[in-house]
């Protein structure tokens, strides 16, 4: 695994780790959708979420909440969050290592925020829904 990125968390110049615990680590995006976009990611080489085990689960969780208290400490307050795994290549997925995003919201951040992550799909149209 010397050529994925999250395999290898030690490297600063790929990674910089925000916290971390026994099965997962918390690094900031190299290419963040806003600041303080952070990746929740299995220390185990694994691609898929649904290959996790139940320690993992709770571990992941964990985590996320850990690193939200690193966000409101390091950043403005976040008025809200998306949290999403892009589960295959179909989904968006570009490194094949199980990753969880972990992206600070404030209002204002984008024009119109209603559909949030559904603006990844082709019915993404908050108006259409009507």
């Amino acid at each position: 695994m010397d050529d994925c990125i999250f395999c290898r968390r030690h490297d600063p110049a790929l990674n910089t780790i925000v916290c971390e615990n026994t099965t997962f680590f918390a690094r900031y995006d190299n290419y963040p959708s806003a600041p303080g976009h952070v990746e929740i990611v299995s220390k185990r080489h694994t691609e898929s979420f649904f290959d996790l085990t139940d320690p993992e689960l709770l571990d992941a969780y964990a985590l996320i909440l850990e690193a939200r208290k690193v966000l409101i400490e390091e950043y403005d307050p976040p008025h809200g969050y998306t949290i999403g795994v892009n589960e295959g290549r179909a989904a968006g997925r570009s490194v094949d290592h199980l990753h969880i995003h972990l992206i600070p919201r404030y209002f204002g951040d984008v024009k119109d925020a209603r559909g949030g992550i559904r603006k990844a799909t082709p019915n993404w149209d908050p108006d259409s829904w009507r």
